[in-house]
């Protein structure tokens, strides 16, 4: 005779074996393995082509980059995209390019060329090649700043053959450039009515100057840090470098919009014949995330054989990180999100943060594929 609890006990066994293989099913269905959920893409590596190569400008996203290359009798410009390594030919100008940039909303791009001697064209295209402002300069030399704040706007200075300079102000939305009366040529946004520049004694040789801020809507000034040898001002924060002794040590200043200090780090930095080097960096904006080269041993940078270090400091917490403790010192620029970082004279390299690899772009000629 069968037993009625044993029977009883047995269907309830079953019934949980069930229960846990339907549950253990639902699970696989709805939630992907754990390698999958958090796999990584791969960056396709030699994806461009060295002998047409020019050099990369920078950041369009988390992913693409601005790549230039020759072709032929033209300068082309292409969104190359890292992961699958697919190129889209945006723009193309007659080969008398000299540089770029990138704005800092990532939509627009400045182009300067020079078709003829002392002479410049500034062409800023959007991301698929629409020209939304060109023009041309009379110019021995051409720098400019984009507005950090908003991204429609620019300063531009043109040199002349004798040094003397016209800064000009650009409203990419209005299509309008009108000059800017301002006594400094190195001018940056401090806001939408205000710009920087270190008021430099022509009198007398120095490495630094005070930093002043001038409204261009009354042209009142303001003295913001009585001694700055280098500035910049980013998006949520104005870094500003000094030292109370001529020799150094230096301190990078990272100041609030109200004018507060919000963190600072004291660094060596390595002479030069006339100033002090300041070593390449990026800022992360919206992260607050610095990345720079420290010299890891002090002295003159022209005779200077040791090594940097790429560090990266949070402005906020004043915390430092050693992110690689051997590198040579070539210019960085790195992603929105701050995980990779494009690196070399060429921006030819990728770093990637998260692993510490170093990825070649370039793909020697005659090399397979």
């Amino acid at each position: 005779m069968i037993n009625n609890k044993k029977v009883s006990v047995l269907i309830w066994f079953l019934l949980s074996i069930l229960w846990l293989s339907a549950c253990q099913s639902e699970e696989t269905q709805t939630s992907p393995p754990e390698k999958e959920k958090f796999e990584k893409k791969e960056m396709v590596a030699e994806g461009l082509t060295s002998d047409i190569f020019v050099e990369n400008i920078g950041w369009l996203s988390d992913s693409e980059i601005l790549t230039v290359q020759n072709e032929d009798s033209n300068t082309s410009f292409y969104i190359y995209n890292l992961y699958d390594g697919s190129k889209m030919k945006i723009y193309e100008i007659p080969s008398s390019y000299v540089s770029a940039s990138i704005s800092p909303d990532k939509e627009k791009i400045l182009i300067h060329s020079a078709p003829e001697s002392y002479s410049a064209q500034v062409t800023i295209i959007g991301r698929d090649g629409e020209v939304l402002f060109q023009e041309d300069v009379p110019s021995y030399e051409l720098t400019h700043s984009w507005n950090k704040f908003d991204a429609n706007t620019l300063l531009m200075t043109s040199f002349s053959e004798d040094w003397s300079f016209q800064v000009f102000q650009i409203d990419v939305e209005k299509g309008i450039m009108e000059p800017l009366d301002v006594e400094q040529p190195f001018v940056q946004w401090q806001s939408d009515s205000s710009v920087l520049f270190q008021d430099w004694n022509t009198e007398e040789v120095s490495v630094s100057a005070p930093l002043v801020s001038q409204n261009i809507l009354d042209g009142g000034k303001d003295t913001l840090v009585d001694s700055s040898v280098h500035f910049n001002q980013f998006k949520d924060s104005l870094l500003s470098i000094s030292s109370r002794e001529e020799e150094g040590p230096f301190t990078y200043q990272f100041i609030t919009s109200s004018g507060e200090i919000q963190t600072e780090f004291t660094v060596d930095l390595l002479s030069r014949y006339s100033d002090w080097l300041i070593p390449y960096y990026d800022m992360i904006d919206g992260k607050g995330h610095m990345i720079t080269f420290k010299a890891n041993e002090p002295g003159s940078f022209d005779t200077y054989t040791g090594t940097f270090s790429l560090v990266k400091w949070d402005t906020v917490s004043g915390k430092e990180t050693v992110l690689f403790e051997d590198l040579p010192l070539e210019p960085i620029q790195c992603t929105p999100n701050g995980e990779i970082c494009l690196y070399g004279n060429q921006l030819e390299k990728v770093i990637d943060l998260t692993t510490t690899n170093i990825i070649q772009l370039l793909k020697e000629e005659g090399a397979d594929m």
